[in-house]
């Protein structure tokens, strides 16, 4: 019912485009998508809602009693934060295809076209991390993580299950 809504969603993609080209283009253009669904979605519920768009530069987090963490480079894509708990959304704008992993367990698309496109975000666990910074911002408050790709992205979900995103 009521979002109250922090930061532009895509900036900092919008901003390394010129240095990334097509892909964060692509990716800049899927945060703002994924974006404005997101606050569409909370306007449609009840309460009162924090909507915080693509949040960068997380460096020395504490909270929680934990020890502080930093994401480097990595930013999050929105944050909700509600009086109970947290929802982290990435946003994954990998494209036409299926999404699965390789021979190896790396996280890659197949293209209609068959072209492997490598999706180095499924061989990290910088979500994890990602995670650990809405517990600490929370003092220890309950969150879930969810990854948001395309309508067009098929999952093969056998091969999928084995990357290394969902490790912990």
């Amino acid at each position: 019912m009521v979002v109250h809504v922090h930061g532009l969603p895509g900036t900092s993609l919008g901003a390394a485009a010129q240095q990334y080209g097509s892909s964060a283009k692509r990716g800049a253009f899927f945060e703002r998508c994924v974006g404005a669904a997101v606050q569409t979605w909370l306007e449609n519920l009840p309460g009162v809602y924090h909507l915080f768009h693509d949040l960068v530069r997380l460096d020395h987090v504490t909270g929680a009693g934990l020890k502080p963490l930093s994401l480097g480079q990595t930013n999050i894509d929105h944050l909700v934060l509600t009086g109970t708990g947290w929802l982290l959304i990435d946003a994954k704008g990998c494209g036409v295809g299926v999404l699965g992993t390789d021979s190896q367990g790396k996280g890659r698309l197949v293209t209609p076209s068959g072209e492997q496109v490598v999706q180095p975000w499924m061989d990290s666990r910088r979500s994890y991390s990602q995670a650990g910074i809405a517990h600490r911002l929370t003092d220890g408050g309950k969150g879930q993580l969810v990854w948001v790709i395309p309508e067009e992205t098929d999952i093969d979900e056998a091969s999928a299950s084995r990357a290394r995103i969902f490790e912990r």
